[in-house]
């Protein structure tokens, strides 16, 4: 072959080679979107490892995702959403561990490359989330606790996208209920001394001396002892109690209906309504006792009862009661607000900030819409506590009342710079919040 003949030949083939490597960029499958789950393999919360891990992957199982073994752990197969591939990229951390999460964070990033970051752990975890968050702006980050205001309010990371509410919003409606319907004129208020019991309290005290109601007594023990029951005034209208996850207080319940002896002149809050384990022990003393919950029962929410069956299908080793557990459940919600919005965004992952600040979703215990600062607006339970069915069940809980369009501010009674801390917030008469009007 001659020289020049054999050039034009490599030239062509060189040619035909380029044409089809562009097409295939052009017309082949799409770079995946990389999700990294970031659960409790050690520490406290390792046995919710599998559960948690669970609550994420759902809903990338109901959307095409295969389980590649027997459970959760074993890991999915990609979803498809709008035509891109979705891909799961487990991590793993430590309850309060804020080092770890960060580590863990980072690692998923910078050498995963993941797109989107789903964490929990509690909510102070929430706040080494937002500072990771500051330093890589081009990912998504999805925090899956209801934790403290702050992580939306100060010094906020605007790619953050808080899909529950924080610990104040789970109160909302209670005091109007207790100052309303309960007839309470005064109150005493027990505090969890962490800040899901700070930020319920300042909800409640806020709400409350907005009606013309007084708080004439604030209490913070460490931890919850029964005979600090006693130091409650028996003349007062009724006790609210905002407990702390690491400081269950069963028995300080059980005191407190002895010497409140009427289940109408004491009210809790989430941290005892959606804690299942709380829940089920303290649930003898708490047999009519009107509290609150992110979650409105099972009966009444078709949305809760599918997504139970679902889990229940799909994981059958994660109990009922696990897969409704606070924690469990806000993995579950923010995937699932995810996947909504990349496919509002039509698979595009350009598009998929914009399209989480204008989500509005129907899930039980998630956002109603997300505000200007990218957290949730949401609708808690007020539930009263029901007869357990059998020693150590979980009792019934029948709603009250659901409290809607729940923001940050607690219709405009706290303000944005409000840091929940051991100060006992000012009994203050203000205008009342929408639902109270």
């Amino acid at each position: 072959m001659p020289a020049d003949v054999g050039r034009t030949a490599a030239l062509l083939i060189a040619v035909v080679g380029t044409a089809a490597l562009l097409a295939a960029a052009c017309g082949g499958e799409p770079r995946p979107l990389r999700v990294g789950v970031v659960v409790d393999c050690v520490g406290v919360n390792r046995p919710l490892e599998g559960a948690e891990l669970a609550g994420a992957e759902l809903p990338l199982v109901e959307r095409g995702a295969r389980v590649r073994g027997d459970d959760a752990l074993d890991g999915i197969t990609p979803a498809r959403i709008s035509g891109r591939p979705v891909e799961v990229v487990r991590g793993c951390t430590e309850l309060y561990e804020f080092s770890t999460l960060t580590a863990e964070i980072r690692r998923l990033i910078e050498r995963e490359h993941v797109d989107v970051v789903v964490a929990g752990g509690s909510g102070r975890d929430d706040m080494a989330l937002r500072d990771v968050a500051a330093r890589y702006p081009d990912v998504v980050f999805l925090p899956v606790v209801h934790g403290p205001r702050e992580l939306t309010l100060l010094h906020r990371a605007p790619n953050v996208f808080r899909t529950s509410g924080d610990h104040a919003q789970g109160v909302a409606g209670l005091a109007t209920y207790a100052y309303r319907t309960l007839g309470w004129r005064t109150a005493a208020v027990v505090t969890g001394p962490l800040d899901a019991g700070w930020g319920e309290r300042d909800a409640f005290v806020a709400e409350f001396c907005a009606l013309g109601g007084r708080v004439t007594s604030q209490q913070q023990p460490l931890p919850f002892d029964a005979r600090d029951a006693g130091h409650i005034p028996r003349d007062v209208g009724g006790v609210a109690v905002f407990s702390e996850t690491l400081f269950a207080p069963v028995a300080f319940l059980d005191a407190v209906a002895a010497r409140m002896r009427d289940p109408r002149r004491i009210v809790v809050g989430p941290t005892t309504v959606d804690d299942p384990d709380v829940l089920r022990l303290a649930a003898p003393a708490l047999v009519g006792v009107t509290g609150t919950s992110f979650l409105p029962p099972a009966q009444r929410s078709p949305a809760l009862r599918s997504y139970v069956r679902a889990m229940r299908k799909t994981f059958p080793q994660v109990p009922a009661d696990t897969a409704r557990a606070d924690i469990v459940l806000g993995y579950r919600t923010a995937v699932e607000t995810l996947a909504r919005a990349l496919e509002r965004a039509h698979g595009d992952p350009r598009r998929l900030p914009a399209s989480l600040a204008a989500i509005t979703t129907d899930l039980p215990g998630g956002a109603e819409r997300l505000d200007a600062n990218h957290s949730a607006v949401v609708a808690p339970s007020i539930v009263r506590i029901g007869r357990p069915p059998a020693r150590g069940a979980l009792p019934a809980l029948t709603q009250v009342r659901s409290v809607p369009g729940v923001d940050q501010s607690i219709g405009g009674l706290l303000a944005p710079a409000l840091s929940p801390s051991t100060v006992d917030p000012a009994c203050r008469r203000a205008p009342p919040p929408p639902w109270a009007r």
